[in-house]
Order: structure tokens, then C-alpha cells, then sequence
């Protein structure tokens, strides 16, 4: 008869950050250069990469979507913000508020099973990424602070920027690690935008906040203030390019902002730049998969400098950013704080 391990037991081995400062990726990233398939691509997008990072007047918008942060790449980003190898992200809404912010207020994520017994860990209060493990005790903490930040606010519509400069402002003061893509974007100026931003811990924690606020004013996301602010950073920036991680909206949104600039009489060129990671592919018309040269189609990405990487993040990203990093074409750039262009 087995049984089944106790929450102990079970939220015990945390998920670790891999540091890609600990590791040359390059030798590793310049051979693959010479063989074929994905490694071939990756190797090119390491190149485009360390591109944009030299061309002194590209802005570096980063894409994310997925569970990357409790995967273990909450690191990797960080240290994307503090050397300056990106200057604004837009990302889902779980990465930013469910897996950093939450553990920036000192929890963690869990190293897990995929063939889990779901019902036993849903009796003991444990929610399952894939083979990662959340105490579903904490997020509910995490969703509560979100609302406990909504109250202290005026009761006015926000953009999830503006929101989520708050969430860094409380983490400066609460926060239980330095190592936090919240706190260290808030302290180096590159806004954070998550277009769909109820869609995560801060969704409970606004619902909470707008409930018990029934007929009074309210704190409330504006998505279309995201489109502006993001829109007002591209005018900032001389050219653009684009690092995505997944697809879905953050990729979407972030190709728009060209066409959006336009609308308002405001043109100009489309990103000069674009890699993706994805494990997504173009055949059933959906936006995550769909090619980069598509794109080209809107006007909104240029198909000289582009490149798709198909493999799981996990494994493309640290090192292509890991090369990049060690390529050290960063230390040249400007600190941009894009975030004063929003206001």
C-alpha cells in the first residue's frame, strides 16, 4: 500500500536559480554554430543577441510567457536587468507576480513530480507546475499582498506598469531577496508590462480589493495606458528588438507597438531585430508559432535580422542570453530608464 508523502515532505527540495555569470557558454554556443538543426539557430540567435546589444541605438524590449521563473529562470533575467541587456519586458502575468514578486516575499518553488497523484496534492493545499510544486497556502499570502498594495493606493486606473512599479516600491521596503526582477527593473528604470495582468495572483488580489470596495472608487488596470506607455518607449528608442521567450500576448503586444506609432503619426521602422524561443510551431495559425517573416507581412518586424529558436526555455535561454552575457557587448549601453518616457 503506498502512501502518500506529507506536505514536508513533498515542499522540500526548492527549485534553484541557474547564474549565468558561473558559466562560459561560449565555446559551447560557437560550436554548435557549425552544426545544423536547432543548434545551428541558437547559435545565430546568440549572435543577433549580442547584435542588438552593440548597436548603440537599439532598445532591447524582452518577451516573456510561460512558467519560466519557478523553472529556474527567475536569475537569468535579473541579471538581463542589472547589466543592461534589456530595456523594457512585457510579460504574462504569472512570471512577474506569481513566481518573482511571490518569491521575493521570501517562498519558494519546489522540485516536483510530473506523475504527481493531483487529488492527493490538492488535499494538502500543494498546486503543480508541470514537475514543480507551489504551497498554494503562500500564493494565497502573495495574492493578498497584492491586494493589501491596491488599498494603499489611490483608487484610480492604473497601467500594470505603473501597478507593478508599486509592487518593486513595496519590495524595496519587504522584501526577503535582493534577487527579484520586480525589485531590480523598479530600481533601474525598465518598465514591466503584463498586457493581461488580471490573469494571475494580482487577478485575485484586484477582485478582492474591487469587492470589498463595491460602490466606492476602485483601483482598476488600464491595458490601453499599457499600449500608450509601451507605444511612448519605442518613440524613445532610435530602433528596437525584440527577445522573446514564448508567445502569446507579451509577443503580440510588444509587435504592435510599430503599427500603434504609426496610428498616432508617429512612425517608425519596424523592430530591427527579433529571436524567439518557442516550442510552438506556425501550423495551426496560432500567434505564438507564427514566423517571424510573417510579421514582416504587418510591418511589423524586419526579416534581416530574425531568428526562431525551437527548443524549451529552459535549455535555449541560458544560453543564448549566457553567451551574450560573456560576449559582454553590454557594458557599452546606456541606462535607459525607459519607465520615465511612460509618464
Amino acid at each position: 500500500m503506498t502512501t502518500t508523502p506529507s506536505r514536508t515532505e513533498l515542499l522540500r527540495d526548492t527549485i534553484q536559480h541557474i547564474d549565468i555569470k558561473a558559466f562560459d557558454m561560449r565555446p559551447l554556443v560557437q560550436a554548435m554554430g557549425h552544426m545544423a538543426f536547432q543548434a545551428r539557430n541558437l547559435h545565430r540567435a546568440a549572435t543577433l543577441y549580442d547584435a542588438m546589444l552593440r548597436d548603440s541605438g537599439c532598445g532591447v524590449i524582452l518577451c516573456l510567457a510561460g512558467s519560466l521563473f519557478s523553472a529556474g529562470l527567475k536569475q537569468v533575467v535579473v541579471d538581463m536587468v542589472r547589466h543592461r541587456m534589456v530595456d523594457a519586458i512585457v510579460s504574462t502575468g504569472a512570471p512577474i507576480v506569481d513566481q518573482d514578486f511571490f518569491e521575493a516575499l521570501g517562498f519558494h518553488h519546489y522540485k516536483g513530480r510530473a506523475d504527481a497523484d493531483d487529488n492527493a496534492l490538492r488535499e494538502l493545499h500543494i498546486d503543480r507546475i508541470y514537475d514543480t510544486y507551489i504551497d498554494e497556502d503562500q500564493l494565497r499570502e502573495c495574492d493578498a499582498t497584492i491586494a493589501s498594495i491596491a488599498a494603499g493606493l489611490e483608487p484610480r486606473p492604473y497601467s500594470s506598469r505603473e501597478f507593478i512599479g508599486e509592487m518593486g516600491r513595496h519590495l524595496a521596503v519587504h522584501g526577503k531577496t535582493r534577487d527579484s526582477v520586480v525589485l531590480a527593473a523598479h530600481e533601474a528604470g525598465v518598465p514591466i508590462f503584463c498586457p493581461a495582468f488580471s490573469d494571475c495572483s494580482a487577478g485575485f488580489g484586484l477582485v478582492h480589493h474591487q469587492w470589498h470596495r463595491a460602490g466606492k472608487p476602485q483601483v482598476s488596470i488600464d491595458s490601453a495606458r499599457d499600449f500608450l506607455e509601451l507605444t511612448k518607449c519605442r518613440l524613445r528608442m532610435e530602433d528596437s528588438g525584440l527577445f522573446m521567450v514564448g508567445g502569446g500576448v507579451p509577443k503580440n503586444f510588444a509587435q504592435d507597438i510599430v503599427v500603434a506609432a504609426d496610428f498616432v503619426d508617429q512612425p517608425v521602422s519596424m523592430h530591427k531585430y527579433a529571436v524567439q524561443l518557442t516550442v510552438a510551431d506556425e501550423r495551426d495559425g496560432a500567434l505564438s508559432g507564427s514566423t517571424l517573416r510573417e510579421a514582416s507581412s504587418w510591418g511589423k518586424v524586419s526579416t534581416v535580422h530574425e531568428q526562431m529558436v525551437y527548443g524549451e526555455a529552459t535549455v535555449t535561454m541560458p544560453l543564448v542570453v549566457g553567451a551574450a552575457f560573456h560576449e559582454r557587448g553590454w557594458e557599452q549601453r546606456p541606462e535607459r530608464r525607459l519607465v520615465d518616457a511612460c509618464r
